[in-house]
């Protein structure tokens, strides 16, 4: 009988990363920012607007989510994952199905934008990382890889289904169809399988347990914001996220403006969620069992490589490898974050200390897109604009030597 309670109380932690995976695929920054790639040349089409007006809805987003995160975690610390999951979902879903109703200005686009930043905030990765790394400990790298992996699952479908109904229909059906899966879809997902978690991990959800170091330590905020490690983190994925995600928004657009089809850049922009959920999962595994910096130094530096192909004016195969390598970096990064935040600064604050952290990758995504853009813009081309990326890369990846073993935050022995 015992036996068979230990089963069933592992199998619904999995049971947990399995609907936040397909949660995850339908979070604001899958069907709001990421998928804005697809709409640029529609609504430029349209309205006329140029690709810095576009690029600045992303901007709004990630400016009004900077702000709106912290105080999220703070809500998720107390009240739960799950009570502010559910209507974060719902409110995004209404906002994305307002766009096709009522924006006619870049400004109404913006306004929407900066609504789903604010209001969709709980909808994001914080509520489902806090609760499945409070679930898993030995095997937290994997479980937050494979949760994760839905955010590129979701960068995966979303580019081929909307190239498909934007050609077959039409911009706004496209937004209604991405509203219609987050409510038909994902919420009964969400709502039925999703459970909150202890503060502390269970070795019910593991197959030992043993405790890796680290895993008992709690900082508050004002000791995460005291500490050396939190400030090189945030500079580590401020610096990513602004290569990154800049150069994510403009893919389709400098695939098609080196050649491509709208079906081949759309299927480059795939290429990035699939590895995205790949390398997820790699990247989670591989932290389970080797220091993670190291795995970052690594798949950081595949980033700087990708973006530099691209300077170099990649096109054909040689842009869909240079796809892959920066799809990979991508689907480590807020593993990385995740992880390293567990890790360094525990559990029991993890809410707010994630949300302050996540202000480096909205930062560095509010401003990568906006100045890609105008690089464009000004430059006719976005090669000066990939050199600068591959550069902020190439730094980050140094800066995660700095990073110390576990037990020199923690005190414990390896």
């Amino acid at each position: 009988m015992v036996e068979i309670l230990q089963i069933t109380a592992r199998s619904s932690g999995w049971t947990v990363v399995a609907a936040s995976t397909i949660g995850m695929s339908t979070g604001p920054s899958q069907y709001a920012f990421g998928s804005l790639a697809l709409f640029i040349g529609p609504l430029s089409a349209e309205f006329g607007w140029d690709r810095t007006e576009i690029s600045l809805a992303s901007t709004v987003f990630t400016i009004t989510l900077l702000f709106s995160l912290p105080v999220a975690g703070c809500i998720v610390d107390v009240i739960g994952s799950k009570r502010l999951l559910i209507p974060s979902m719902l409110l995004v879903a209404l906002l994305l199905a307002s766009i096709p109703m009522f924006v006619s200005e870049p400004w109404h686009l913006w306004l929407i934008f900066g609504l789903i930043g604010s209001l969709g905030a709980g909808a994001n990765a914080l509520p489902y990382m806090r609760t499945v790394a409070a679930l898993f400990n030995r095997q937290r790298g994997l479980a937050i890889g494979l949760t994760l992996a839905g955010a590129g699952l979701g960068y995966t479908y979303v580019p081929p289904l909307l190239r498909h109904v934007i050609d077959t229909y039409d911009w706004r059906s496209a937004y209604f169809i991405l509203a219609a899966i987050i409510v038909f879809v994902a919420l009964p997902v969400v709502g039925l399988f999703f459970r909150e978690a202890t503060d502390e991990p269970s070795s019910q959800n593991d197959s030992s347990t043993e405790r890796k170091p680290g895993s008992l330590v709690n900082f508050d905020r004002n000791q995460a914001l005291r500490s050396p490690i939190f400030w090189n983190l945030f500079a580590i994925f401020g610096l990513l996220s602004f290569s990154l995600y800049g150069f994510m928004i403009h893919s389709v657009s400098l695939l098609q403006d080196r050649g491509m089809s709208a079906n081949e850049a759309a299927l480059g922009a795939s290429t990035i969620g699939i590895t995205i959920v790949i390398a997820r999962v790699i990247i989670g595994y591989l932290c389970d069992r080797i220091f993670a910096p190291r795995v970052a130094v690594v798949t950081f530096a595949l980033s700087t490589i990708g973006l530099a192909i691209f300077a170099s004016g990649a096109i054909d195969t040689s842009a869909f490898f240079a796809l892959v390598l920066i799809g990979f970096s991508i689907g480590a990064e807020i593993d990385m974050m995740t992880y390293l935040t567990t890790r360094y600064f525990g559990i029991r604050h993890f809410g707010e200390i994630y949300g302050i952290l996540f202000a480096s990758l909205l930062i560095g995504t509010s401003l990568g897109p906006l100045l890609f853009g105008w690089s464009y813009d000004t430059d006719g081309s976005y090669v000066r604009i990939l050199w600068i990326a591959a550069v902020s890369t190439g730094i980050a990846t140094l800066l995660c030597f700095l990073l110390p073993q576990y037990s020199t935050v923690n005190g414990d022995t390896e």
